[in-house]
């Protein structure tokens, strides 16, 4: 799978969510697979998300993932 391939599923099992995260080391990647760059504060949109880097050594985080909320 293809990091893109893991950011549609986050967002599919987690569609409520407005923002995810993706781990450093697969920002780049992310960014190129979608062909987008980031915008002044660090995000892109991607399907209605707004995605950012989540930092190093992290895993992909919804927005219910870092708030504690449950679906």
């Amino acid at each position: 799978m293809t990091i893109r391939d893991l950011v549609d599923l986050a967002i599919d099992e987690d569609p409520r969510s407005p923002c995810l995260w993706v781990p450093s080391e697969h920002w780049d990647d992310f960014c190129a697979a979608i062909r987008r760059t980031p915008n002044l504060i660090g995000a892109v949109i991607y399907r209605d998300k707004t995605i950012r880097d989540g930092g190093p050594d992290t895993d992909i985080m919804t927005g219910s993932d870092v708030t504690g909320r449950r679906r």
